[in-house]
């Protein structure tokens, strides 16, 4: 994306008029010189904000907000600097310069989007007049969405056909190509087929209000998978998008928070309820991406779990990601709802404004970063109070902003009923954080002379022994390192399980563990890292080997995920083949057979 001509930045005050720009949102009145509003930022009935026209400049004399055009419509719009002139732009009729030394756009990111506008479009119609529409309408009263609800997130329906979509578009060619790379059409072996199906459709809107990809919920509760996702593309990212964004900055009047929920209904739920400062995550955990957007956003972040195991490890792993991007001004609170409730369920049952007063009531990171590493051990003893301090103070050290971390430090010395200067000298003696290892890419050539077995110590067969490899694959660090690696993906990304993978895994020698986490995650795309290795939990070794890969969390997007996990499989697969043809040579019984072993892999080599 080009960036911005800067003269036409420093250009675009002298070009607006700024009370005509602020009028449109806040009612002007002219008093002298100025222009005259009660402040649109602290609220009240007294005019104490002022526009100037001369100077193109406004000010609160009460709150001391002030700025200029750009600045006005970034913080009462709720945009980013970009938005902000791109929106003025747009109204005040003017042509964004753009700097001529970067990149042109990609133009396939506005044939992705407008394509993608056309299927939202097509969606929404099947839910007002398709044959089958009646399981979509009756779904949505059952979950009290109003029609102005379903409106404003333009929610659709995908028909139970396998070809509605399809055949809806195949008068165009470039577009039903377009449909597949932005994975609403696949490919199969029985011919192209919708991707989805029988579903509630939730277009996924960027910033701007582009549609660039898609959700969709199943009515039948033994579905393979309650939810779907749009696979990643150009235009979408799950790592960089948050849904219910756009929706929160067009319809509330300030950010003072953002709640982060789990979900698309829970997002619909409360903007039904008359909260709108909320969105979710696209069925990924949390990242720095994320972070970074609601930091841009607002100054209060509250995450809202669930109150049950799960719920409370995913909060865990949001809080060891939110505190290497904490900065000054921000504000990460946690907010864990009554067992067996969810937004949805606890707004109904309570009120929007009860649900609001638990918003507000929500524990502060350093409360939650604290209980839960005192629930972790036995607080009573030495031992116990010693390890605490241990792990409390390796995760401070990870926090760069230097006034909060001495903040913490102070918290912990508090908790624990030291010096100061005490538990500072514990966190100095403290390794630094570990940082996310490079992704591993292994020179698979064999090392024939010193071959070993691969060591899979940490993972143990049914009777509970640990079972060496008959055949020697590769070094045993490195195999240790794949395998363990690809597990990791897995678990972070469950959704790069499918049949192909399967079929793959399973060729693999001593990868049981690994299938099996792929058939499990084959079974629910959704499926938490919790409920992946649950089937473990009788076999110790391998349980405690599972959550320690569970704690690894590689920050790369779904695509990026699905191109290691598929390099490290090759390289497996590779490493394999050739140590089966090293033993056939090695098991030929004349010179002849071994020349024909060879003959068939130069002969394969010339065909790839």
């Amino acid at each position: 994306m080009p960036y911005i001509s800067q003269s036409f930045i420093d250009d675009l005050p002298n070009q607006v008029d700024i009370v005509d720009l602020i009028n449109k949102r806040v009612p002007l009145k002219k008093s002298g010189s100025d222009y005259r509003a009660p402040c649109p930022f602290h609220g009240g009935k007294n005019r104490n904000f002022a526009v100037n026209a001369h100077k193109q400049f406004y000010h609160c004399f009460k709150c001391g907000e002030s700025g200029g055009a750009i600045s006005f419509i970034q913080k009462f719009d709720n945009l980013d600097f970009v938005e902000a002139i791109e929106t003025i732009a747009n109204e005040c009729g003017l042509t964004i310069e753009y700097d001529s030394n970067t990149n042109p756009v990609d133009p396939r990111i506005e044939r992705y989007r407008a394509l993608s506008k056309k299927v939202g479009e097509f969606y929404m119609a099947q839910l007002r007049t398709s044959p089958a529409k009646a399981k979509a309408v009756d779904y949505a009263k059952s979950r009290g969405i109003s029609g102005e609800i379903a409106k404003r997130f333009e929610l659709g329906f995908a028909t139970p056909s396998n070809k509605d979509l399809l055949l809806h578009f195949e008068g165009n060619e470039q577009e039903v190509a377009d449909l597949k790379t932005l994975g609403l059409v696949k490919e199969g072996q029985y011919g192209d087929y919708d991707f989805f199906r029988d579903r509630l459709m939730f277009p996924i809107h960027n910033t701007k209000g582009n549609i660039i990809a898609f959700g969709g919920r199943a009515f039948d509760k033994d579905a393979k998978a309650k939810y779907l996702n749009s696979s990643e593309s150009v235009i979408f990212s799950k790592s960089r998008e948050l849904y219910g964004l756009y929706h929160a900055r067009k319809n509330s009047r300030s950010m003072d928070y953002m709640l982060v929920v789990e979900g698309y209904m829970d997002v619909v739920a409360l903007h039904q309820a008359g909260i709108t400062k909320v969105v979710a995550t696209l069925g990924t955990a949390t990242s720095t991406e994320h972070l970074q957007i609601l930091i841009r956003t607002t100054n209060t972040i509250v995450f809202c779990f669930d109150g049950d195991d799960a719920g409370r490890a995913a909060a865990w792993k949001a809080l060891k990601i939110t505190l290497s991007v904490i900065k000054a001004g921000a504000t990460f609170k946690f907010l864990f709802l009554p067992d067996g409730e969810d937004p949805d369920s606890l707004v109904k049952k309570e009120s929007a404004k009860a649900f609001e007063q638990r918003i507000a009531k929500a524990q502060t990171l350093s409360q939650f970063l604290f209980t839960h590493l005192q629930a972790e051990v036995d607080f009573d003893t030495i031992e116990g109070k010693t390890l605490f301090l241990e792990k409390a103070t390796g995760l401070i050290k990870s926090v760069n902003y230097e006034a909060y971390q001495q903040q913490l430090l102070e918290g912990l010395a508090q908790v624990v009923d030291q010096n100061i200067d005490q538990v500072r000298s514990i966190a100095e003696q403290q390794a630094p954080p570990t940082q996310e290892p490079p992704p591993v890419y292994v020179d698979m050539e064999v090392d024939y002379e010193n071959l070993d077995e691969v060591d899979m110590s940490s993972f143990t067969d049914d009777s509970g022994h640990s079972q060496p490899m008959r055949k020697p694959v590769v070094k045993r660090s490195n195999m240790k390192a794949l395998m363990s690696k690809m597990i990791t993906l897995l678990l972070n990304y469950p959704t790069l399980a499918d049949s192909t993978i399967e079929v793959r895994v399973r060729t693999i020698e001593n990868s049981q563990v690994l299938l099996e986490l792929v058939r499990s995650a084959q079974m629910d795309e959704d499926i938490s890292q919790t409920e992946l290795i649950k089937p473990f939990q009788d076999k110790q070794g391998i349980f405690d080997r599972l959550k320690q890969l569970c704690t690894l969390e590689p920050r790369l997007s779904e695509i990026q995920a699905r191109e290691e996990f598929l390099a490290i499989l090759t390289a497996i697969e590779n490493q394999q083949k050739s140590e089966q043809i090293k033993s056939s040579i090695h098991h030929a019984h004349t010179l002849e057979d071994q020349q024909k072993i060879m003959q068939g892999i130069l002969k394969g080599k010339r065909k790839t």
